[in-house]
C-alpha cells in the first residue's frame, strides 16, 4: 500500500488500497472524488476559487472551478464510473482572525462555495462535508472504499 502525497495546487489519483493524503488544508479545500465499485479515487488541493481571476501563467489545478473537472475526467480515465462519483470535501478554514470576514474576501468559504457549485453542475454526489472553522487539516483519502482519515490542527481525530 502506497501512500500518495498530493501537494498544493495538485491532483491524484489512484486505484485500489493506496492512501492519498495532503498536509495542512487551511482556506484551501481538499476535494476527493471515488467510485466504491472500481475502487477508483483522487484528491484536489485547489488554493483559489475562480481561474478568470488568474494574474500569472495559469495552473487549472489551483483553482477550484478549473480543478474539479480536471479530477473528474482522471478519475474516469482511470475506469470509475461518472453515473457512480461521490464526493467528499474539506478545507476552507479561515485562518486569518485580522481578516476582514466578507464573501469576497474569506478565501475559504469561496472555495467551499465554488465547489459545491461545481460538484452540482457534474452531477456529482457531495456526501460528506468537514469545511469551515479556523484548524488547519491533514487529509488521508483511501479511494477503495472512499474512507478519509482527518487530523486537525487542534489534534482533533476524525473519520468520515
Amino acid at each position: 500500500m502506497a501512500e500518495i502525497v498530493v501537494g498544493i495546487s495538485d491532483i491524484k489519483v489512484a486505484k485500489g488500497d493506496n492512501t492519498i493524503v495532503t498536509y495542512a488544508l487551511g482556506s484551501c479545500v481538499g476535494v476527493c472524488l471515488y467510485d466504491e465499485v472500481t475502487g477508483v479515487g483522487g484528491m484536489l488541493h485547489a488554493m483559489l476559487p475562480d481561474s478568470n481571476q488568474a494574474l500569472e501563467a495559469f495552473r487549472p489545478e489551483k483553482y477550484v472551478d478549473s480543478g474539479i473537472p480536471i479530477l473528474h475526467r482522471m478519475v474516469c480515465r482511470m475506469g470509475a464510473d461518472r453515473r457512480r462519483l461521490k464526493a467528499k470535501l474539506f478545507g476552507g478554514a479561515k485562518m486569518f482572525q485580522y481578516a476582514v470576514s466578507t464573501e469576497t474576501t474569506d478565501i475559504g468559504t469561496a472555495n467551499v462555495l465554488m465547489a459545491r457549485e461545481s460538484l452540482r453542475r457534474m452531477g456529482v454526489a457531495l456526501v460528506t462535508e468537514v469545511t469551515g472553522g479556523e484548524v488547519g487539516r491533514t487529509i488521508r483519502f483511501n479511494p477503495s472504499d472512499g474512507s478519509v482519515h482527518i487530523r486537525a490542527t487542534d489534534n482533533t481525530e476524525q473519520n468520515v
